[in-house]
């Protein structure tokens, strides 16, 4: 007697019990693997909204844990910032423009620029200033912070850094700057531009920012259970692979136009004040551990797309992934040039690393015609004149 195939309801039923016992499993796993709630976010640099969420958990973690707001200190206008209370430069020098004929240049960036896990005298700002007191009085100002964002770095410029009137901007960007340029949150909130607005093309967003205190209050309130873990994770990885999809999301199209925007405001008030502009291409340290990684690194998504943004806008650019390797092995800089932690991680420049950076900007200030007065000076002081800057 043959057997009657199962029937349409009975595969359904199957069907219903095998999908119910992965997802109990899987919610299982990632409750029993997963204490920190971040973790059911990490990674999604592509969706901007869930890497919010991911960055707000982190940071209700990290203060829970510390009980303060650790790390630079707080500001309305900027989120954070280094001596938020005093200089915004690193160091204990004032913010003030030298005497003149003084050769004054801001380093803008983040925590490259700020050299995070570098002495005081061993970021590359401080190496740049001591390369260029070798051919007369200069000196360069540290302004890079920590986890900036390209917004930020603008914002800094604007409200701290004009009043110096350097005679250059070096502008360090490392790739992750691209995508916290869209973010409201990352090591804390932020501000942000958002599309749209009577005056432009953008309109600055969540300023002044709250204080800690405020924004932790709000965040546990706001983010509450997620409810099925399972189900969050699923979701958010699927709203990934969607954003990077040939007419997805348009994740990168739209990081695109908000960083032009940015860099041309930022070339724009340059212009008008006879200061010029050199941006600085940072690589991750990763990207020399071998010739794949080096051949990789020339491709990834992030640098390629800045590079191209550069080009266009015909803003010079010195990229330490040509720079590094046409003097040194890949080997070399790999090990002595980037700080390899504990934990297996690799970070920011050591002080070798820094002493290399600074070389590399010295030379191309020289080669670019950058380090000279002349014609640069004379515009500037006319500017400052008629403007009153």
């Amino acid at each position: 007697m043959r057997r009657r195939p199962p029937s349409i309801v009975t595969e359904l039923i199957v069907m219903t019990i095998a999908v119910a016992l992965v997802a109990g499993g899987l919610e299982g796993y990632l409750r029993v693997t997963t204490q920190e709630r971040s973790k059911l976010y990490e990674g999604i640099e592509t969706v901007p909204e869930i890497a919010d969420t991911y960055y707000k958990h982190l940071f209700l973690e990290k203060y829970a844990a510390r009980g303060a707001f650790g790390g630079t200190g707080y500001d309305p206008q900027l989120g954070w910032d280094c001596q938020a209370m005093a200089s915004r430069i690193r160091g204990s020098r004032k913010a003030d423009p030298g005497p003149a004929g003084t050769f004054r240049v801001i380093a803008l960036g983040d925590g490259f620029t700020q050299g995070i896990e570098a002495g005081e005298q061993e970021h590359f700002p401080h190496y740049l200033e001591e390369i260029l007191r070798g051919r007369g009085p200069a000196e360069v100002f540290n302004m890079g912070v920590g986890s900036y964002g390209i917004d930020q770095m603008l914002l800094k410029y604007e409200r701290h850094g004009q009043a110096l009137r350097p005679d250059v901007v070096v502008l360090g960007i490392f790739p992750h700057d691209y995508d916290r340029t869209r973010l409201s949150f990352y090591s804390y909130a932020k501000p942000v531009f958002r599309p749209g607005g009577a005056t432009g093309p953008y309109t600055l967003e969540n300023v002044p920012v709250p204080p800690p205190r405020e924004v932790c209050a709000s965040l546990k309130q706001s983010l509450g259970d997620p409810g099925s873990y399972a189900w969050v994770f699923v979701k958010n990885r699927f709203r990934k692979l969607l954003a990077t999809l040939p007419g997805g999301g348009g994740y990168f199209e739209e990081t695109d136009r908000l960083v032009e925007y940015l860099l041309e405001r930022l070339k724009g008030d340059l212009d008008r004040t006879g200061t010029k502009l050199l941006i600085v291409c940072i690589p991750g340290g990763s990207a020399f551990e071998n010739a794949e990684t080096l051949s990789r690194a020339g491709s990834e998504p992030r640098a390629a797309r800045l590079r191209a943004l550069y080009k266009r806008l015909e803003i010079p650019c010195v990229d330490l992934l040509e720079a590094f390797p046409a003097k040194h092995s890949a080997t070399t800089v790999y090990r002595e040039f980037y700080i390899h932690r504990p934990d297996g991680s690799i970070g920011h420049f050591t002080p070798r690393g820094n002493a290399e950076t600074a070389k590399i900007i010295a030379g191309a200030l020289r080669d670019r015609g950058m380090m000279q007065g002349g014609d640069r000076t004379i515009v500037r002081n006319a500017v400052e004149k008629r403007t009153g800057l």
